[in-house]
């Protein structure tokens, strides 16, 4: 080992010591190591300078949310970095006990993966969604008496039951698009088609008070337990990658844009006192026709803290020149772009 490798290892040693909390421990060995590295990567790296290792339940969690916060998506550039490929890279380096190489000894790792395999209480989400299913087929059973006028019950049986099958067929489908990468595919999109087809079978057949109730105990009952067992929600909350996660998340930005609420480092003074401007140099240009124009001009001035904020001061004047003077913005010459 060279005297700048010990020296490194004396500085860690003693950044590690002056650390109270064994979270803050964790954070800092992953800001020193490579990135990419597991749970047992980081244990033995505290070990080897000179701490004692957290279990691996709670360190897991720690690891994950910093890998998350800090954009590590991959091993090696190539591979998506997916909870079940942590948990397996995890489970592969639990089965050496922490801090054994190079002759060392170490705590054992501990044999818990690094994050669950499934939801909690998925079983019982699972029985939830198939007893909602009475409440759909009952639904579906009138309906097709009532609404369809089809009275025939080897006929009822084969027709109702479609939709009934076609649900269960989507839930299947979407239990093995998250075990394979994560995600629920197309199966969902069918799914909340046939409940929204569920839903209208249930207004039409008892009405808006008890087709909602019919509704909400039924098929969107089950698609909700379907994706709670399923940890669709706690998944994609990782990977929201998807067009219409990207479409929502413009959307919301758009949405606080109009409301002068976008992310610009403002805080909530800034930004009132910045519209007050905006509105005081409008309002001086007003005509005076303009109910209560003095009073709204006065009030804005007072808001906008002009008298005593050179800087808020500038920024109403030039809001005011740039309105005064907009007609005249056509006139401006302006040097060919090519």
């Amino acid at each position: 080992m060279t005297t700048d490798e010990v020296g490194m290892m004396t500085d860690h040693d003693t950044a590690l010591a002056r650390l109270k909390t064994k979270k803050a421990q964790i954070q800092y060995a992953l800001e020193h190591m490579p990135r990419g590295c597991t749970v047992e990567d980081v244990r033995r790296w505290l070990y080897k300078h000179g701490q004692q290792p957290p279990g691996r339940p709670y360190a897991a969690p720690i690891v994950n949310d910093w890998r998350a916060r800090n954009g590590v998506t991959d091993t090696g550039g190539h591979v998506l970095l997916t909870p079940e490929l942590i948990a397996e890279m995890d489970e592969a380096d639990g089965n050496e006990p922490a801090g054994t190489k190079a002759g060392s000894t170490g705590p054992a790792a501990d044999p818990a993966p690094a994050e669950a395999s499934k939801p909690a209480g998925a079983k019982g989400f699972y029985a939830v969604a198939a007893l909602s299913i009475g409440v759909s087929v009952d639904t579906s059973w009138r309906f097709f008496e009532l609404r369809l006028g089809i009275t025939d019950t080897v006929e009822r049986v084969i027709l109702f039951s479609v939709m009934e099958a076609a649900l269960i067929a989507c839930g299947w489908a979407m239990r093995g698009g998250v075990r394979r990468d994560g995600r629920p595919g197309p199966a969902r999109l069918v799914a909340w088609a046939l409940t929204a087809f569920a839903a209208f079978a249930a207004l039409s057949l008892s009405g808006p008070v008890a087709g909602t109730a019919r509704v909400l105990l039924g098929p969107v009952l089950g698609l909700v337990m379907l994706h709670l067992a399923l940890g669709i929600e706690i998944r994609a909350a990782r990977q929201r990658t998807t067009t219409w996660a990207r479409v929502g998340r413009e959307l919301r930005e758009r949405l606080l844009s109009l409301l002068g609420l976008g992310n610009d480092h403002r805080d909530a003074l800034a930004r009132t006192r910045d519209r007050a401007a905006l509105r005081a140099a409008k309002l001086a240009l007003a005509s005076r026709w303009t109910p209560w124009r003095k009073a709204r001009l006065r009030k804005a001035l007072h808001i906008s803290h002009v008298a005593h904020d050179p800087a808020q001061r500038d920024r109403m004047l030039r809001e005011l020149g740039v309105l005064q003077h907009a007609d005249k913005l056509a006139d401006t010459t302006q040097p060919a772009p090519w």
